[in-house]
């Protein structure tokens, strides 16, 4: 089956420049770097890894909200980065972004009425009264009442600034949504409730998501399968049981373990992960993780470790499952 998006070779290096006259190129940063990745329809696919590993830029690059340095985007069998702009404004229509800060993704001087409305009359879809109806019913499936489409952003709390942003999402009745770590902001019980209205959505309304996070432990509850980043790689992807029962690479061991227990067991060690993360403008050779892992070998800092799938469905960038000889 043919998946809803596919992602290959997707990368994107940010030139870093100096000179107030004449801007020189003094390095490149490493911002994403070959990401391959399929999303079927309906399925989650959590996209998970430290702060500044570029999951953020791989949701941007997706709809074309930055432009990729390489790689093929598809959706639904169209190459996105192959579309006149008038054809991608049609496909926008299709995929849309919640993003991380609910305060500042919405515009202060507008009310909630005219945030959602604007989408929708941009694409022509609807004008007039239909639009107003639409905006009725799209704040009531977000757990919002129609009165409040006549009031201004700063009269609610994050949580409902939140369904705000997902009933603009939602507007054009898209089939993939990027979920730009949507609860990353927000306190924990309303994390929970963000999190349980975006799966109702998904059951309601056939969605796929990306959903960008930090936090495991919100990723394991809402994901099908989840994709491990590392300093702009990909180093594991698998079924979200799977990954979680025996994760393979040394990176995804120590982000699993440092998930909170709610009950912790006695002796419980935690993988051993030194020293800092390298920097993206000098990423270091070989496999990016060789400086912080305790199973490094020499192998790992001459050459960078090839995708292998010790099991079905399980794929991992790592010298420790070598690549099996035909």
């Amino acid at each position: 089956m043919t998946p809803l998006l596919r992602v290959d070779g997707l990368t994107k290096h940010f030139p870093v420049r100096h000179g107030a006259l004449f801007w020189c190129a003094r390095g490149v940063v490493h911002a994403v770097d070959a990401v391959s990745f399929e999303v079927a329809a309906g399925e989650t696919l959590g996209l998970v890894g430290e702060s500044g590993c570029g999951k953020s830029t791989v949701g941007r690059m997706l709809l074309r909200l930055i432009a990729p340095t390489a790689g093929v985007i598809e959706f639904e069998g169209a190459d996105l980065l192959k579309l006149p702009p008038e054809d991608m404004r049609a496909r926008r229509r299709h995929m849309q972004i919640i993003f991380q800060d609910p305060y500042g993704a919405l515009n202060p001087r507008m009310t909630v009425e005219d945030i959602v409305k604007e989408p929708i009359e941009i694409h022509g879809a609807l004008d007039g009264r239909g639009a107003r109806r639409r905006v009725a019913e799209l704040l009531d499936r977000v757990g919002l009442a129609a009165e409040h489409g006549r009031r201004y952003p700063h009269e609610f709390s994050g949580g409902q600034r939140q369904r705000i942003g997902i009933a603009r999402a939602l507007a054009l009745n898209p089939r993939f949504i990027v979920c730009d770590e949507p609860v990353s902001a927000l306190d924990v019980s309303i994390q929970a409730q963000i999190v349980n209205l975006l799966q109702d959505l998904q059951d309601e309304l056939g969605l796929a998501y990306l959903f960008i996070a930090h936090d495991l432990g919100v990723v394991k509850h809402i994901s099908d399968r989840v994709a491990v980043m590392y300093l702009g790689e990909i180093v594991e992807v698998a079924e979200k049981r799977a990954l979680y029962a025996e994760p393979l690479h040394p990176y995804t061991q120590a982000l699993i373990a440092a998930v909170p227990e709610a009950k912790p067991r006695k002796g419980r060690r935690k993988p051993a992960i030194t020293g800092e993360i390298p920097s993206a403008l000098n990423p270091p050779t070989g496999c990016r993780f060789h400086t912080r892992c305790p199973h490094a070998m020499p192998v790992c800092r001459e050459a960078a470790p090839a995708v292998t799938e010790p099991k079905p469905g399980h794929r991992v960038a790592c010298h420790l499952y070598p690549q099996p000889s035909a």
